[in-house]
């Protein structure tokens, strides 16, 4: 049976459990990304061995760029969401608020998934890059070029 045969209240009920999953999966992935991009460094920092090979490599400021380029898409996308949950919200509590472009943004921006594959992609991808550094610093390996 399709969703759209679907009774309007067990619709709601799909949706809504469809709807926490996502978020529920979100908040998970980001709470990972932001500890990884806090975490490695520090463990790079704070363990003798693993600092001294790190702060003698010429791709230490690189690899400190990467984790924190990471961070920081992470944090500008939850604070974008945020705004945008706001806005919709005192959408629903003022309605002439709807008639506002910044509440249309709120919108719009809710209903493009791609905006978060591509935040996430980017955060993956320049922590798959600050971490085939250190291992390259750790193990010897020849370093990748970064372009």
């Amino acid at each position: 049976m399709d969703m759209d045969d679907q009774p309007n209240d067990t619709k709601t009920d799909i949706r809504q459990e469809f709807g926490d999953a996502f978020h529920n999966y979100e908040k998970s992935l980001r709470t990972w990304f932001i500890a990884y991009g806090i975490g490695a460094p520090i463990l790079l920092l704070t363990q003798s061995g693993l600092r001294d090979k790190f702060l003698a490599s010429p791709d230490r400021l690189c690899i400190g760029i990467l984790f924190l380029a990471g961070i920081v898409i992470q944090v500008f996308e939850s604070w974008l969401y945020k705004m945008t949950t706001w806005y919709q919200y005192r959408g629903e509590v003022n309605k002439d608020l709807k008639k506002t472009r910044r509440y249309r943004f709120s919108v719009w921006v809710e209903n493009r998934y791609w905006i978060d594959v591509v935040f996430d992609l980017a955060t993956a991808i320049l922590f798959v890059l600050a971490t085939y550094k250190v291992f390259s610093i750790i193990l010897g390996s020849p370093t990748m070029p970064v372009y």
